[in-house]
Formats: structure tokens, sequence, C-alpha cells
């Protein structure tokens, strides 16, 4: 079992780096990153009541980021392990937490060899906010998946939430809708710009950071390459990985904003149905 130091760390993955760049300035892209905590904690406890009935559970956020749903859970007393590969998302994450005063261990972890990192099992581990498409290939995305499951106890649930890019790679938005949030002096514009790969089978996004201040402006980008991550490709994962169970609960309620998919090992019921 291992956990690298953080003093003085270098990133040399390139999605790392792109999270070290973020971390600073993850809580701008949201209107209020603290009340989206909390909203999206309760969201993400309603849906493990859903899959796995109430009551306490450990969990695992693994790919936690500055803690934005793994603080909440935490808060509603969850007993919660958040780990994450940037080491400035860990730090500012567990900065957050004693902020906020929630309870929890943060560590740098890859998930593509989380059982190296972490002891289970945990009756959840999710991977929230698009994180399975850093990993670029099949290979990548089974070993992840994998990781999971030998982390879980039995019975126990993984749970991913994706982009819908089955919907996506038809449509190959060049950017996503301007957002503009009142700040007092001014605001702030967020947006994205996507360039497609030519076969249309992943992106490199460029999100844009733009404040407006007392008549001065800021501007930031941070990019990073994602795949078109399907779900027939998330499904062929899960079945290389040994789950026998999964299925997709769709986007657009209150308690999803991106379509999630729930898994599990020990079940013979296999293929993905749908849950609105």
């Amino acid at each position: 079992m291992h956990e690298p130091a953080l003093p003085g760390f270098v990133d040399a993955d390139p999605v790392a780096r792109f999270y070290d760049d973020l971390a600073g300035f993850y809580h701008l892209l949201f209107d209020d990153w603290d009340a989206a905590v909390m909203r999206q904690a309760k969201s993400v406890d309603a849906l493990l009541t859903m899959l796995a009935g109430s009551g306490r559970k450990r969990i695992l956020d693994a790919a936690c980021g500055i803690g934005t749903q793994a603080i909440g859970l935490a808060l509603l007393g969850h007993d919660v392990r958040g780990t994450d590969l940037s080491g400035a998302a860990v730090m500012r994450a567990r900065r957050e937490a004693a902020r906020l005063g929630a309870t929890l261990k943060i560590s740098v972890a890859d998930m593509r060899s989380l059982s190296g990192y972490v002891a289970g099992p945990f009756d959840v581990v999710c991977a929230l906010d698009n994180a399975l498409p850093h990993l670029m290939t099949d290979e990548e995305l089974t070993a992840a998946l994998r990781e999971s499951a030998a982390v879980l106890a039995p019975g126990g649930w993984f749970v991913a939430s994706i982009r819908d890019h089955d919907r996506l790679i038809a449509e190959r938005p060049r950017t996503t809708p301007l957002r503009l949030i009142d700040e007092p002096g001014g605001y702030r514009a967020l947006f994205q710009v996507w360039d497609w790969w030519p076969d249309g089978s992943g992106y490199r996004l460029h999100q844009h950071i733009i404040q407006w201040r007392d008549g001065a402006s800021q501007a930031h980008v941070f990019e990073s390459e994602y795949r078109a991550l399907t779900r027939a490709a998330v499904e062929r994962g899960l079945a290389a990985a040994g789950f026998t169970e999964w299925r997709w609960l769709e986007a657009g309620d209150e308690r999803f904003f991106q379509p999630v998919v729930a898994a599990r090992v020990g079940s013979s019921t296999g293929a993905g149905s749908s849950i609105r």
C-alpha cells in the first residue's frame, strides 16, 4: 500500500496536470460552490439510497477533485475516503474539508491501481463528473473498473456519471452554452470549446473562465483531452472487469445532471436497463 508524498510534487500525468492547474479555480465553475457541495451530496445520497437502501455507507470517491461530492457526503454522515490523481486537487480538498468541518481522509491515488493505495471493502466506489473519459484506451478503462471492483464489498456498487457521448458524437458541438454569473463589481463568464478528433472518438477541451471586476478582466484557459466514451464501451469495460449487473440512470431531472451508470458484481441479470 503506497501513498505519494505531496510536498513539492510535480505531476507528470497530463490529466493530473490539468487538474493541478484547475484546482485553485475549480470553485469558479459553480454559482456557489459551498451550496453545490451539499446539493450534490444530497443528490448522490438519494441515488445511493435508491440503489442500496438507507443508512451510513463506506464510500470511496475515486475522482474526488477538490471534494465537491466527497465533503458533502461526509457531512451527511457517511464514512468517506477521497482519492484523486491530482496532488493540487487533493491539497485543496483537504483545506476545504477542514474549512467546512468535514472529517474524511483524502489522498493521491490512480484509479488504474486503486488497490495499491486504499484498503477496502467499500460499500460504494464513485467516479463522478465525467472522470472515466480521461481513461483513453479500453485497457485503461478496464484496469480502473477492475481495481474499483477489487475494493468493493460483496454486493457493493460502482457509480459513475458520464457525458452523453452517444449523442455528442453525432452532434460534435464546438462549444458549450455561455454561463454568466454575476459577482460583486462584475461578472464571471464560463464556456468550453471542443476540438474534435477527425474520427469523432474524442476531443480536446478548452475550459474558459473570464472574470470582469471593477473595470479589469482576467482570462484563464485550461485544456485536457477526453475520450468520447460511449455506453457500449463502458459496458464492455464493466463486463471485462467482472461486473455482472449494471444499469443506466438517465439525466434530465434533479437527481442527475449527467447519465449515471451503476454496476455491481454478483448478479446474473447483466445488460443495462435504464431508470428515468
